[in-house]
Order: structure tokens, then sequence, then C-alpha cells
């Protein structure tokens, strides 16, 4: 007697292929939070990573593929895919985080940085972030040709410097703060800041 088999492998083959791609694309951006506990943080692009960070069956809403990792305790390096827009969401409590992001497709970025310094190097794009920072120092790295526009709804003791220029000091303040290219910049970044203690450089 003569067995089948053979011919019943490829259509399941076949369909399990067509499931796989129907899955990767029913989302072409992702949604990503990360929370890191107690220290150190490093984030960069990586074209070997997973775009959902190898999660199997991501929550996918209008398009967009949900995806969250946490870390407690010791240091935590993570690559990001930078084959599709991400919007992104960094929470770290304390230790040192450094976030390039160079690499990625932004579509936005929250960064909250609870208990020390941050360095953070943007993409060049159009971008919408918000930062909040208890306690530390933070370094934002611009690309050329881009420009950044500072809201800052409260600074309670610290120092903002600009390219270099010390343009606000002491305590208790806010206000918009720009660059002197944003107005002609190929690349604009709208940041909107809440800072505890620290200071805060753009370069």
């Amino acid at each position: 007697m003569k067995r089948n088999t053979p011919a019943l492998i490829a259509p399941a083959l076949m369909a399990l292929a067509t499931a796989s791609f129907a899955l990767a694309a029913s989302y072409s951006s992702v949604n990503i939070t990360l929370k890191q506990e107690l220290g150190d943080l490093t984030l960069a692009g990586s074209s070997s990573a997973s775009p959902v960070m190898g999660v199997r069956n991501p929550t996918i809403k209008n398009g967009v593929a949900y995806v969250s990792a946490s870390h407690s305790l010791g240091d935590w390096a993570i690559g990001l895919s930078p084959k599709l827009p991400i919007s992104l969401t960094v929470q770290a409590s304390q230790g040192e985080s450094s976030l390039d992001l160079r690499a990625l497709k932004l579509l936005g970025l929250q960064v909250t940085q609870e208990l020390g310094n941050l360095q953070l190097k943007l993409p060049a794009a159009n971008l919408k972030a918000t930062l909040q920072q208890a306690q530390g120092d933070t370094t934002i790295t611009l690309p050329p040709n881009t420009g950044i526009s500072l809201e800052v709804r409260k600074f309670t003791q610290g120092t903002l410097v600009m390219n270099g220029k010390k343009v606000a000091d002491g305590q208790d303040f806010n206000g918009t703060y720009q660059s002197a290219n944003f107005a002609t910049a190929k690349y604009r970044v709208n940041l909107t800041v809440t800072v505890g203690q620290g200071n805060l450089t753009v370069k």
C-alpha cells in the first residue's frame, strides 16, 4: 500500500508559510515600551534584531504591533530593528541610560529617567518627543541639519545649554527655547521637557 504523506506535506508547508507572511504583513509599525528598574540601560539599532523583539504573537491594532519588555536588576543592553517605524517609550528608574536612536525610524519618543544620567542621540527625522527626568544630567545629540524646539514645562533646578551657550540657569524656570537653525533646518525636533534637578545639554 502506497503512502501519500509527501503529497500532503507540501500544502501544509505552504499554508504555514502563508500564515507567517500574513502575520508579518498585518502590521507596518511597532509600538515598543521598555522598563528598566535598577542598572544601566544601553539601547541602539541592530539590523539583526526582530522588529517585534522576538515576540511570537504581539498584540496588533490598526496595523501597529504592541510590544513591551522589562528588566529588574543589572545592566541591560538592547538592539532594536531599524526595519519598521517605531514609537518608543523608555522608562528607567535608577541607573545610567545611553539611547543611540540614530539608526531607527522613530515615529514618536517618550523617555522617563528617574535617577541617573541620560545620553540621547536622535535620528535625522521630524519628531515629537517628551522627556521627564527627576535627577541627573541629560545630553542630547542632534544630527546635522536638525533643529530643536524645547518646550520646558518645568525646570526645578539646573542649567540648560544649547549649542555651547547657556540659555537658562537657576530654579523654577520654563518657556520655549529653540536652536538657531530651527526655522531653516531640514529636520525639526519638538521636545517637551520636565526636569527636576540636573543639567540639560543639547548639541
